[in-house]
């Protein structure tokens, strides 16, 4: 390719992304600027086509949990500020309004632990590798009987050994936590778990707005899955949505 072709692509490259970057601000501008004037069904839709865009951020997703607020779907709003909060946990307004809309719903149940530590999923990882290798340096400093401080290392090496165990049996009890692809949430009202992929099959329980699920497979209009009680069952597949997109 010439050195001319080459510039050519170059700058055609730079063209669309900054065209692309200039549509993204208008659509958020255009989005936001309807939702101050409440017209929230536009500011849902163009909301909505950021995110099909793939513009994720805490921002997008806790307006767009406020839009669908504002038009009375609470299970879409809980859905989108869990989105929020994921990508920022220390995001307090869209924690505030999480709360307000669980309430709503009559789904304000404390968090379960498996719920709490899910939050920090990232870094068990970290501190397996790291309590595993302070354990190993430790234990070799300690097999030294006559080297200073033997015992202050053997010391060390075990509490690093009992918590690379311990954050290795989490990392593997709660897996990639609130980010687990197959994570779920209820977001419609009258959900049943059933025992079978049918309307008329018996139900295993009601689930609540907001209420975490873990899906398995789909057959159709229906998704096999795991409520947060352990329970089996199926469920409409348009009752539920990952919360990563």
């Amino acid at each position: 390719m010439n050195p001319d072709m080459r510039r050519y692509f170059v700058l055609l490259g730079i063209l669309t992304v900054a065209v692309s970057q200039c549509l993204g601000n208008t659509s958020w501008n255009t989005a936001n600027a309807a939702y101050a004037e409440g017209k929230f069904e536009q500011a849902k839709v163009d909301y909505v086509q950021l995110v099909d865009s793939r513009e994720y951020s805490a921002e997008l997703f806790y307006n767009l949990g406020n839009a669908w607020f504002k038009l009375g779907d609470q299970g879409r709003a809980i859905l989108n500020y869990q989105r929020a909060l994921i990508l920022k946990p220390s995001f307090e307004e869209a924690r505030v309004n999480l709360q307000t809309a669980l309430k709503l719903v009559g789904n304000d149940d404390p968090k379960t632990i498996g719920d709490s530590l899910g939050a920090y999923a990232d870094y068990f990882p970290v501190v397996a590798s790291a309590s595993f290798w302070t354990a190993v340096f430790c234990l070799i400093g300690a097999l030294r009987k006559r080297a200073p401080y033997a015992t202050f290392f053997g010391f060390v090496s075990i509490m690093a050994g009992i918590l690379f165990a311990s954050s290795l049996a989490v990392c593997f009890w709660i897996g990639s936590g609130l980010k687990d692809s197959n994570r779920a949430l209820v977001i419609e009202s009258a959900t049943d778990l059933k025992y079978g992929p049918a309307i008329t099959a018996r139900p295993v329980e009601s689930l609540q707005i907001g209420q975490p699920i873990r899906l398995i497979s789909e057959r159709g209009d229906w998704t096999f899955c795991r409520a947060n009680t352990g329970n089996l069952g199926w469920i409409l597949s348009r009752k539920a949505e990952r919360v990563v997109p």
